[in-house]
């Protein structure tokens, strides 16, 4: 039996780290090996440099920008398909598709966006659960979790054309009808049902 790849995607303070792990404790629950990954990955060396522009250290254009995010995902393509093979679940707090949003948001064009992944051949997700939280939301629940926010967090217009993104990405089915849009303002148990009614664990047992 192949895995499956489970991608969680949102703006910032949406919820995804939190129903990321609860999902891999339920998969671990049920008898599955589930990885958890999370982008960008601040241990790499392309993370790294995501961490320091996001803190204002460094300046990257909207080209550097993409290409950094997209070559810290394309490290793992390797060891992501062979797990997938091997019939782990990985769940992935965010993955290309926030590159596409984050980035457009700041400048980089669409369609070159939507190219330049589909060159990369990125194992594409079975699921992208997309959380929905507004803005005030967004940046509210940020201020509380870390008592400070980055150059995206605080900036809320940002945040609005970055939404605006994902909703175009849902709308296009880009890059396959796997979206499930859930409301990130429910309760964190009812998101995390949601996820699991979608995923239909019991058929792969």
């Amino acid at each position: 039996m192949t895995g499956m790849l489970i991608n969680l995607e949102g703006i910032d303070g949406a919820g995804k780290r939190t129903q990321s792990e609860l999902l891999k404790k339920e998969l671990e629950k049920q008898g599955f090996r589930a990885l958890l990954y999370s982008y960008p990955d601040y241990q790499s060396p392309y993370g790294k440099i995501i961490r320091q522009f996001l803190n204002g250290e460094i300046q990257l254009s909207a080209e550097e920008q993409i290409l950094t995010y997209l070559i810290d995902m394309v490290k793992d393509k390797e060891m992501f398909t062979q797990e997938l093979n091997s019939g782990s679940y990985i769940i992935v707090d965010r993955y290309f598709l926030s590159a596409i949003a984050y980035q457009c948001a700041n400048g980089f064009d669409y369609q070159r966006a939507k190219e330049l992944v589909g060159f990369l051949e990125l194992p594409v997700p079975d699921h992208i659960f997309y959380l929905d939280v507004s803005t005030p939301e967004s940046m509210e629940r940020k201020m509380k979790q870390k008592g400070c926010q980055d150059r995206f967090e605080k900036n809320n217009l940002f945040l609005d054309q970055v939404r605006e993104v994902y909703h175009k990405l849902v709308a296009e089915a880009f890059p396959e009808r796997s979206w499930k849009c859930i409301s990130a303002h429910q309760p964190l148990h009812e998101i995390h049902q949601s996820i699991l009614g979608q995923i239909n664990l019991e058929s792969r047992i």
